[in-house]
């Protein structure tokens, strides 16, 4: 096969698996303190998957099914589990004065395979396969200059994450190759992840016409069996209604929600993040943390460069992302590359 009918076949399969692989995304957590009333409730269907940028190897693929609500004056036993709401009132994303919030809930499915999908043995030297199905709670709480969230997310890894189940059913409806060695993938183990994350607006420089640059600050702090990590960055945006997004720019804007939603129809962002990050532990290169099974020895300091677009038109709005990282573990022998569609729907 030539490389102008990889391309097409890359393409082609992109395109079916956007109709095979809808779900629900995370609701905007951004409109409340630029004076319009938040709409209750969002769908976002969004779909990260490597064939995007042409591969089929190394992280292949993310689903997820995310609800929530908005422009919340406090956390309560009415937008919180029981459980959850008796946790968090003792937190500080509770207790801080004069700032709007938000609750989103994400059940999400993610996937990573080998380069060769056809071998059957262990591949000693390349990440073990590897699946997770997890849960996810966010609080957040934010005003116009500073947003803070809160995250605990609940899952398993292993065979119990249905991923082997969920690629070879696409890879047989879109006549791909079937991927082999899914015996070797991580064991069932039960996972978990706290996550801490705050957003700056450093500076913005507004223009006659609208539009708008503006800066973001990024610090992220992780601690878990799924990865623990502390990320610092910034995002450069250029756009309209970046005031209203900002609450929900974040690390991977393509796995959050599309503010621009709640902007004026018309309005859009064009964003560039660069992040660095040093890992401690990651569950997808070190396999089980709680029995022995494959693992590659771990890249602690990592990079991530992410740039999209976005565009909210009614009660729609549209995003696409790309990521290109540096090697998250030893001897890597593809790079970390994939690509985000998120579609948004208010109600």
């Amino acid at each position: 096969m030539n490389s102008r009918s990889r391309v097409l076949q890359h393409v082609l399969r992109t395109s079916l698996r956007v109709g095979l692989t809808a779900f629900v995304g995370f609701a905007s957590v951004s409109s409340a303190f630029a004076g319009d009333k938040p709409r209750p409730r969002l769908i976002t269907v969004t779909w990260e998957n490597d064939l995007f940028v042409g591969d089929d190897s190394g992280y292949t693929n993310g689903l997820g099914v995310t609800w929530a609500r908005v422009g919340l004056a406090a956390f309560n036993k009415e937008n919180l589990p029981s459980w959850l709401h008796a946790v968090s009132k003792r937190l500080y994303i509770s207790s801080m004065p004069e700032k709007a919030r938000a609750v989103s809930y994400t059940i999400a499915q993610s996937m990573q395979t080998p380069e060769d999908l056809e071998n059957t043995e262990l591949i000693e030297d390349e990440a073990p396969y590897f699946g997770m199905l997890a849960w996810t709670a966010n609080l957040h709480a934010y005003d116009a200059r500073v947003a803070d969230t809160l995250s605990l997310t609940l899952g398993v890894v292993g065979p119990a994450s249905g991923a082997e189940f969920s690629q070879k059913l696409s890879h047989r409806i879109l006549g791909s190759d079937e991927p082999e060695g899914w015996e070797h993938q991580v064991d069932n183990e039960l996972v978990f992840q706290l996550q801490a994350e705050r957003l700056w607006r450093l500076g913005e420089l507004s223009f006659d016409n609208g539009s708008g640059f503006d800066a973001i600050g990024i610090g992220r702090v992780a601690l878990g069996t799924i990865r623990s990590n502390v990320v610092a960055g910034l995002s450069i945006r250029y756009g309209r209604a970046l005031e209203r997004s900002f609450p929900a720019a974040t690390v991977l804007p393509g796995r959050e929600s599309n503010p621009l939603v709640f902007g004026a129809p018309g309005s859009w962002q064009v964003f560039f993040n660069v992040l660095g990050s040093y890992v401690a532990n990651d569950i997808s290169a070190d396999g089980n943390t709680f029995r022995d099974s494959h693992s590659v020895p771990l890249e602690h300091w990592q990079t991530m460069l992410v740039a999209g677009v976005s565009y909210s038109f009614g009660r729609w709005a549209l995003l696409l992302s790309a990521v290109d990282a540096s090697d998250s573990y030893e001897n890597q022998p593809e790079p970390t590359r994939f690509g985000s569609l998120g579609v948004t729907v208010s109600f």
